[in-house]
């Protein structure tokens, strides 16, 4: 498949299934026609157009229009997440030089706060749907542009890397087959349009006839939300990162959960033997769980395996084994090794495009990149991934670049010193913490700081003092040495009080890792990000029985102030909280 018969594959899928749901959002249900019509409406005003198309859209569905549009017209284009910070924006948008930007309201008011008002913009609401004909969408013979995606870069700036839809051909005709996705097939669709894995979510679903599910807009549902998603959306492939995929445990799945769920395709994280035990222990080998591994320079996934019972037995869960057309090596001092560690490397059968600008990074040749990721090769040709060379970490899925933040909290000017790390401590998910030997500066300070100069999954969860950075005889940081974020909490302020107060301060204790909470704490600011929120909220509904909206934890984001709005909700009286399942 080529990026002209993705194309040719969508259009019979269009014309065969013209009606059939190609995106299920939380509004309305986008038929394989309905969005074929909106792509056309694009394509149309793209068409004069020339140089990279930059899409700055919160909503997934013109971005899905975008890719198919662009794809069309020769066009390269780059989707953003439009949360990312002001000087992001600059960079991105000095690197690609745009010749259109794509943008929905969220996007335009994003790109105006960050002082790019005066842009060639696009207004996606403006696109007119026009009249679909499958005779101007097959056979085209223009190049493939391909695309840009940015992401963290070892120097502070966000790096483009360029891929091409041959790649991901290549990618759609081994999910299509392996995992039989065919007509009417539901497939989650929660990954944000910055990632390149978003490409997965929208093209595998279309180019078989099946139907991309996208959650209501906001945070993406974890726990009990996302079992009762899943189940309600009849998914039955499910593309997640593993720590929103362990957040089910807490969900009371039994063994008749989820009855259309095939399979859950795990990527962008390792999955601990833990979550295979429970997960197997649940459905056996009726609901697949499978590991995925690939960086975003070789389009999305290249190693893979179906996860068995041996493999719950195993220190470090296997990656895999390469899918068709692909080589993995694992190379010491530059020759391939077996049975030892040393860099992965992976040979595509089709050409690596690089970054944007040029800069060589792992590249090597046209269809090789040293990943810079550290593993072992069995006997028997599986990969295990086993950590990094540098200082490049994953968070929910998303790299992150320990340097990126280190450079970043430098430049605050009551920042002595500074190292940043990714702390797994027992039983708990990882937490990017910020450990500081600073002057008089507060953590919400630093939190504004890092909101201005980082991408979300950048910002540290934590800030820890230090009277001094821990270092080797060579004078580098000594991640080893840094206390666990547990050594260094106390109590914060008042103690909670006994009753509802103390039973949120254990659930808060339980996902920031913490010891002890004040009741007048701020759960943000104790470490609590976007995905740790959503499973707060989870944990209120089913542990007290009271759905607190988001907007009812922003306004009072504290033991206290929760404890209060669960007793209002228990009582009827509450501003917006309710007994769990009462829609309102």
């Amino acid at each position: 498949m080529s990026h002209t018969s993705i194309l040719d594959r969508w259009a019979d899928q269009v014309e065969r299934r013209a009606a059939a749901p190609a995106l299920a959002t939380a509004e309305r249900d986008w038929s394989h026609r309905e969005l074929a019509d909106l792509a056309t409406g694009l394509r149309a005003r793209l068409a004069d157009g020339t140089g990279p198309v930059l899409v700055a859209c919160a909503d997934p569905v013109p971005v899905v229009a975008a890719v198919l549009a662009c794809a069309a017209t020769g066009r390269p284009f780059a989707p953003v997440d439009t949360r990312q910070p002001a000087a992001r924006w600059t960079a991105v948008l000095e690197d690609l030089g745009p010749g259109t930007v794509l943008a929905d309201a969220p996007g335009r008011a994003a790109l105006a706060a960050a002082g790019h008002g005066e842009l060639p913009l696009l207004d996606a609401e403006s696109v007119t749907p026009l009249p679909w004909a499958a005779e101007d969408w097959r056979g085209l013979t223009g190049p493939d542009a391909g695309y840009v995606y940015f992401t963290s870069g070892t120097t502070g700036r966000p790096k483009g890397i360029r891929g091409g839809f041959e790649a991901v051909a290549h990618f759609l005709d081994w999910e299509l087959a392996e995992f039989a996705v065919a007509p009417g097939t539901r497939v989650s669709m929660l990954t944000s349009p910055g990632f390149d894995a978003f490409l997965r979510d929208a093209l595998v679903p279309l180019c078989a006839g099946g139907t991309a599910v996208l959650p209501a807009p906001g945070p993406i549902p974890v726990g009990a939300a996302l079992g009762r998603w899943l189940a309600e959306q009849r998914i039955e492939l499910l593309h997640c990162v593993p720590t929103v995929f362990r957040t089910l445990r807490a969900a009371g799945l039994t063994t008749g959960s989820l009855p259309d769920l095939r399979a859950a395709l795990l990527a962008g994280e390792p999955v601990r033997p833990a979550d295979i035990t429970w997960w197997r222990g649940l459905f056996g080998s009726d609901k697949e769980l499978v590991n995925l591994y690939g960086p975003s320079e070789t389009t999305m996934t290249k190693v893979f395996r179906r996860l068995t019972a041996e493999d719950a037995e195993a220190e470090t869960v296997p990656a895999g084994t390469p899918m068709p057309g692909v080589e993995v090596a694992v190379l010491a001092a530059g020759r391939p090794v077996t049975e030892a560690i040393g860099e992965i490397e992976i040979r595509t059968p089709f050409p690596l495009r690089g970054y944007l600008g040029g800069a060589a990074g792992g590249f090597v040749g046209t269809d090789r990149y040293r990943t810079g990721d550290l593993g072992r090769l069995r006997a028997d040709g599986t990969l295990e991934v086993l950590g990094r060379r540098d200082q490049q970490v994953k968070v929910n899925g998303a790299r992150v670049e320990l340097g990126e933040i280190e450079d970043l909290l430098r430049r605050h000017p009551g920042v002595a010193d500074v190292c940043a790390a990714l702390v797994e401590e027992a039983d708990g998910e990882p937490v990017l913490c910020a450990y500081l030997v600073a002057a008089a500066v507060t953590d919400e300070e630093l939190r504004e700081y890092a909101a201005e100069g980082l991408p979300a999954a950048a910002r540290p969860a934590r800030y820890l003092r230090l009277a001094a950075i821990p270092r080797t005889l060579s004078g580098k940081a000594d991640r080893r040495a840094l206390p666990s974020p547990a050594a260094l909490a106390g109590r914060t302020g008042e103690q909670p009080l006994d009753g509802l107060e103390a039973g949120i301060a254990e659930l808060w204790c339980e996902l920031l890792h913490l010891p002890a909470v004040g009741r007048h704490d701020d759960f943000a600011l104790l470490g609590g990000d976007s995905l740790g929120i959503a499973r707060l909220l989870d944990g209120l509904r089913t542990r007290f029985g009271v759905e607190v909206p988001l907007r009812v934890y922003v306004g009072a984001p504290t033991v206290a102030g929760l404890a209060a709005a669960v007793a209002a909700g228990r009582d009827g009286s509450g501003d917006g909280a309710s007994p769990a399942g009462e829609r309102r």
